[in-house]
């Protein structure tokens, strides 16, 4: 796989965004649901890769009107490090609930959760390697930016094309939160196309 890094040619003028804006998001929303893998209703997995760290861009410019080429520079240098690079996937980690006090103790609750994910590819373990880790302190963050990287055997299962029958999950395997995920056969030929 080739690394696909974002360049300012990728960015849409303001304008120009703003008029398509609706039909772009709905697209997106579409797109990222195959991508998109829940452990239980409060955490869930986006995986990320071009189109979805440049749509992230498009939004953040769009809301903070930004126009000036130097802060649109920075953002993109900021968010492209989300883009998977050579053999690995990429995906940011949510832990969300709508109340503060039940999120607050979840957070702390999942203290060490950089330490405790792991994809399976056909019995291969691949452990997750977070951006940060947050070992000193009482509580993690809701948000986590992290790489799978993949051996060569696991791209090639992961690309062969037999997505019905592909084995393929993700395992949380934290002392308050033991869950084990399959990849629906959408998400696995999605990952794939990022491997091709």
């Amino acid at each position: 796989m080739t690394t696909a890094l974002i360049s300012k040619s990728d960015i849409v003028a303001l304008p120009t965004y703003r008029q398509g804006r609706d039909e772009y998001v709905k697209k997106m929303i579409q797109y990222k649901k195959a991508r998109r893998v829940r452990f239980n209703e409060d955490i869930s997995i986006l995986f990320e890769n071009k189109n979805t760290v440049l749509f992230q861009i498009q939004e953040l410019l769009n809301n903070e009107d930004l126009t000036d080429p130097k802060e649109i520079n920075e953002y993109i240098e900021i968010y492209s490090g989300m883009v998977p690079g050579t053999n690995e996937l990429s995906a940011t980690l949510f832990i969300e609930t709508d109340e503060q006090t039940a999120l607050t103790e979840l957070l702390g609750k999942l203290k060490g959760i950089e330490h405790h994910l792991s994809l399976v590819v056909n019995g291969e373990t691949i452990k997750a390697v977070f951006e940060e880790e947050h070992d000193d302190r009482e509580f993690t963050t809701s948000v986590h930016y992290l790489k799978f990287p993949l051996t060569g055997t696991a791209i090639a299962y992961l690309a062969n094309g037999s997505y019905e029958h592909e084995d393929v999950k993700l395992v949380l395997d934290h002392e308050h939160m033991n869950v084990t995920v399959a990849l629906t056969p959408d998400t696995i030929a999605s990952l794939a196309k990022d491997l091709a």
